[in-house]
């Protein structure tokens, strides 16, 4: 089966209020209350030095706090970024929350028709359990704002509730207690003069919505696989985003704090690969330990995309699609691509894949930029990295250490050795120090060590999976 990654989108009937109009309040913030923000292009000095910014903060009147619907008005031409990040976030939370819930919906404020039509006010209050007066009231949350890129813009949100007794829950309800989930609402800002794609990053965060679309399927553990692509006119867009604590994810010690990331960049189309998703074989004394490989694909364009081949650059090496069936790609989807690889000649430890696509709407063939790999050349006796078909259908792999010859001394030639299977998870990636060397101080055990991957960064295979 095809690993499907793109974000479902829910539909949702339109929201029966109109903007009437918005008004802001400019609020001055200097860059030492910030420490951790960068200064961004279009941002300004004062005269001591000091990096300045303007936040603008809707007034809490219900009527005044929608962006305009699409068609977005045109912003006015500016030496701005082409993409912001708002630095003031309304914040409503926390509410109580079992482990994995959210997952399956149990969102108390669904019984007011949902966040998204809710509006920010001082005077709204909403039952918690959580707190000591059994309600909460919206807040502000002030984000660090900072450009990974030139065309990008990064807001991280240090989510927690000071106001919380953690320490008396916990000591009645144990970890439990230091679960919570809440809301947060910002916005992001396109600015120029034509439609752009954008590509959000939204790294622990489980549901969003942008403007009137909800997307559930975000990117809770950070693995940044999957992004979504979205296609927006110049102008001002809501973010709403939902805030979960899960203890068995965050850890339950110290104070129960979330940190988020919301990352946008402006992507010029066409075919994106995802660089750390590259799944190869080690070579092992000048040969592949494994015929498979795969990388993620994702579709930049609003039409749908054939991909041709999968090919190397150079001659050391034979790459191939899987199989010749017809590898497509929906509008904003991510896929993982599986091919063969064999090594053809003289072994080189540097392997450049190219793809090659179309669109559905064109005859024209496009190239992908090479995607560039490195062999770290292995000798047998080390552990490497093997790689082979998962049950789900993906391409998956595992660390492999067979018995050092010291060890294969003192086995008759007729004996088989036993394999010795390491399938504890602690948010590692098996491909990594950690594990490879993780029976270093036993060199010569007669016995095969096993590392399998989950497909995620969990180490050994999840008990979910």
């Amino acid at each position: 089966m095809d690993d499907l990654v793109r974000p479902w989108r829910r539909p949702r009937a339109p929201d029966p209020l109109f903007c009437l109009g918005t008004r802001r309040l400019p609020l001055i913030a200097s860059a030492e209350a910030y420490p951790e923000t960068e200064a961004c292009e279009g941002i300004q000095k004062t005269s001591t030095g000091h990096v300045s910014f303007i936040v603008l903060l809707d007034l809490l009147h219900p009527l005044h706090f929608f962006s305009p619907r699409v068609p977005k008005s045109p912003l006015p031409p500016t030496s701005s970024p082409p993409l912001t990040l708002s630095a003031s976030f309304h914040l409503l939370g926390p509410f109580q929350t079992g482990t994995r819930e959210a997952t399956w919906g149990a969102d108390p404020l669904e019984y007011y028709g949902g966040f998204h039509s809710l509006h920010p006010s001082p005077n709204t209050s909403f039952p918690s359990s959580l707190t000591a007066n059994g309600t909460v009231t919206w807040s502000s949350l002030i984000a660090s704002i900072s450009c990974p890129s030139p065309s990008s813009t990064r807001a991280d949100l240090l989510v927690q509730f000071p106001e919380v007794d953690w320490e008396s829950t916990k000591s009645v309800y144990g970890w439990a207690a230091l679960q919570y989930q809440a809301w947060a609402r910002g916005t992001l800002t396109v600015t120029g003069d034509m439609e752009r794609t954008v590509v959000l990053y939204t790294d622990h965060v489980l549901e969003f919505w942008i403007d009137d679309e909800r997307y559930f399927g975000g990117d809770f553990y950070a693995f940044r696989r999957a992004p979504l692509a979205l296609h927006l006119q110049p102008g001002e867009y809501r973010a709403d985003v939902r805030i979960v604590r899960d203890v068995r994810v965050m850890g339950g010690v110290g104070e129960p704090t979330v940190d988020i990331a919301l990352e946008a960049e402006i992507s010029g189309g066409g075919l994106k690969f995802g660089a750390r998703s590259l799944v190869l074989p080690d070579l092992v004394g000048g040969r592949l330990a494994g015929t498979l490989g795969s990388v993620d694909l994702r579709n930049d364009e609003r039409e749908w995309m054939d991909v041709l081949e999968i090919q190397s650059v150079n001659d050391a090496f034979i790459v191939r699609k899987e199989d010749n069936r017809s590898f497509r790609l929906a509008p904003g989807q991510t896929r993982r691509l599986a091919f063969t690889v064999a090594v053809s000649k003289v072994p080189s430890d540097h392997l450049s894949l190219l793809i090659t696509y179309r669109s559905r709407s064109s005859p024209e063939v496009f190239h992908s930029p090479p995607i560039t790999h490195v062999f770290q050349p292995r000798n047998l006796g080390e552990p490497h990295k093997i790689t082979y078909r998962h049950p789900g259908g993906v391409v998956s792999y595992s660390i492999l250490r067979p018995p050092s010859e010291e060890a294969l001394h003192h086995v008759d030639p007729k004996d088989s050795l036993p394999v010795v299977l390491g399938l504890h998870g602690a948010s590692v990636e098996t491909d990594s120090k950690q594990i490879r060397q993780a029976f270093a101080r036993a060199p010569n055990l007669r016995a095969w060590l096993l590392f399998p991957s989950g497909v995620t960064p969990w180490s050994a295979d999840d008990w979910r999976e």
